[in-house]
Parts: structure tokens; sequence; C-alpha cells
């Protein structure tokens, strides 16, 4: 949403004929009131949902509400991937802390996390690729090369 961190409903995008992207409300201090009921009950419903992206604060790090939101999708089975954002923001040592913080957790506490974790920054593009290349190999549409 516009300003970021205020999206209350779910927004869906397609993305061509491929497949259709679902951007959800955040569950930190600005989340909507039925956020629970919400996003629960598309998690729990969607049988062809391919991967959830969970999106942490690379200035900030895992939080109490990242740790609840990936106990419900560990809770439900979801195959999910940890992003870590906003990594211009972070200096080279708070982010390094929280990148191994992260790997940590995902070792030490989560089944259905893959351990591939995903660094980005918006403003300076940097990640973003590897990441949509992710994207599109979740959903089929990146074609694998065979080794000959």
């Amino acid at each position: 949403s516009s300003p970021q961190g205020h999206t209350k409903k779910m927004n869906f995008f397609k993305v061509g004929k491929y497949f259709t992207l679902v951007d959800m409300p955040g569950y930190g201090y600005r989340a909507p009131q039925d956020f629970v009921e919400m996003v629960e009950a598309y998690l729990q419903e969607r049988c062809n949902l391919k991967r959830t992206f969970l999106l942490v604060d690379g200035v900030v790090g895992l939080q109490k509400t990242d740790h609840i939101a990936v106990e419900m999708l560990e809770e439900f089975g979801i195959p999910y991937v940890m992003v870590l954002t906003k990594i211009d923001r972070a200096s080279r040592g708070l982010l390094l802390k929280n990148v191994l913080e992260m790997q940590e957790f995902v070792k030490e506490k989560t089944q259905g996390c893959f351990p591939q974790l995903f660094l980005v920054s918006s403003l300076e593009f940097s990640g973003v690729h590897l990441l949509r290349c992710f994207v599109a190999h979740v959903t089929g549409n990146l074609p694998t090369v065979e080794a000959s």
C-alpha cells in the first residue's frame, strides 16, 4: 500500500497467465483487526498455494510477531521462505547479526522453511533478480537447464 505497511486487505496481482501473487497485510502493530481470520482462512484453504514469503525487516530482524507467523505456517504445514528486506538501511554488522540469527532460527526452530534466505533492497534493487528467479522456478515458469 501507499504508504508502506498499511495494507488492510489481501491484494491479488495476476502475473500474466502464469500465476497470481497475493500481497497480504502485515501482522505487526498496524495489522488489520480481522488479520487472523482473513489470513488463516486463506492459507488453510488454498490447495494450489506454491510458497509463502515471510518478509522480515533487515534493520529490525526477527520479532515476536515473526515467531508467531512462523508457528502458524509450521502448524498448517505450509512451505515458506524468509526474505530479509531493507538491507540497504542496515549497517554491515547489523545485517550480518540479523542474517546469522535468522539462519540459526530456521535451523533450530523450523521444518517447513526453505533454508535459502533472500536479502533484498527495493531501493538498490539488490537481491530482487534472484528472488524473481526463485518465484519463476517455484511457479514452474523458469525452464531448467540440464547438464550434458
